[in-house]
């Protein structure tokens, strides 16, 4: 049974994924709040894309919000022009938001349950053995578009990194959609996540 727990939500115009890195500005109270409770308790809060609404305000109602996200730990914090607080933060683990509500001071906070971590690293993921004899030419082609994209990406990567941490990555450089990066956060499937960036990269050829 996956194991349940509640979260803090920062719905963002964008996908997180594990790993990943995403850099901040708050000016909102409830944000910096937040952040501040964050770190005072050491626990994370979580990033989920905004698929209707706005990140700001609550005037219209709150924004409607994808089911899967991926919690984020604060890396450093920096204080920026105009009162505003740079915040630099690192993908951890994705989730899936059983039910949700807005407290009073307009934080959305979120029952819900730990997805199955994708590899951050060389380790395989489960189901990996089913891409076949082909996998090592495959993961390698993933290699070599990563290596061309941020060739210092890999520089601190020991061994071959797993399907799910090559797939990420290149979600995050190649020019697609929120909607096709948030499938892909979404799916646990290894080979359906090369297929889909296979498919990517061979539009920018």
């Amino acid at each position: 049974m996956a194991a349940e727990q509640r979260l803090a939500l920062f719905p963002l115009r964008t996908v997180l994924f594990p790993a990943g890195h995403l850099p901040l500005r708050l000016f909102e109270a409830r944000y910096l709040d937040l952040l501040r409770e964050c770190l005072r308790e050491d626990h994370p809060f979580g990033v989920v894309r905004i698929t209707a609404g706005s990140e700001v305000g609550l005037e219209d109602g709150p924004p409607s919000i994808a089911t899967v996200g991926t919690t984020a730990r604060v890396v450093d914090t920096t204080a920026l022009p105009g009162g505003l607080l740079g915040v630099r933060v690192l993908g951890e683990r994705r989730f899936r938001v059983l039910e949700h509500a807005v407290d009073a001071r307009g934080v959305v906070r979120a029952r819900v349950e730990f997805l199955e971590d994708a590899p951050n690293s060389g380790d395989s993921m489960p189901g990996e053995s089913g891409l076949g004899d082909r996998r090592e030419v495959r993961v390698d082609v993933l290699v070599d578009a990563l290596a061309r994209l941020d060739p210092e990406l890999l520089e601190g990567e020991r061994g071959v990194p797993g399907v799910a941490w090559l797939c990420h990555r290149l979600a995050e450089r190649l020019p697609v959609g929120l909607a096709a990066r948030q499938s892909l956060l979404e799916c646990d499937n290894p080979r359906a996540m090369l297929e889909r960036v296979e498919a990517w990269l061979g539009k920018e050829r």
